[in-house]
């Protein structure tokens, strides 16, 4: 069982539960926003512990961060050659689809998403900490347990 991918989903599951959940404006980021975000995110670097603890191999806990660069890339590449093969275009941002795509899949980093809207690095935060925490998390495991099965 790849811990990384059960644990992505299931931060996704959780942050939509508690997001849909709670009462007021879904754009007011407050402090329990960032609690729970950051329980999420130690959640994952668990995760890619997990994954060294039994001694699987490192690709395991980068298959989040490969589809975030899928989903990263797709919605470059649609707000760049949109207009000529406008496929799953939604009026003036081709991209739109796979950005939305983007940052549902990274739920659990809504706050973070907020905080940096209206720059590029709302959609580039996700993709870079879908390769650190995992990985992190990797590599504490396999100093603890280096001859892990």
């Amino acid at each position: 069982m790849n811990y990384v991918t059960a644990i992505y989903f299931l931060n996704l599951v959780l942050y939509a539960m508690y997001f849909f959940g709670r009462m007021g404006s879904e754009v007011a980021v407050g402090g329990l926003d960032y609690a729970v975000s950051g329980i999420l995110s130690l959640l994952l670097i668990f995760a890619g512990y997990l994954n060294a603890k039994k001694g699987m191999i490192y690709r395991t806990v980068l298959w989040m961060f490969f589809v975030n660069v899928f989903l990263f890339i797709c919605s470059g590449v649609f707000d760049q050659f949109g207009s000529n093969f406008n496929i799953l275009s939604t009026g003036n941002s081709d991209s739109f689809l796979f950005s939305l795509a983007l940052l549902i899949y990274n739920g659990y980093l809504f706050p973070l998403t907020v905080a940096l809207d209206g720059s590029g690095l709302a959609l580039i935060a996700p993709v870079i900490l879908s390769f650190i925490l995992p990985s992190s998390g990797y590599m504490i495991g396999k100093k603890l347990y280096p001859n892990a099965h």
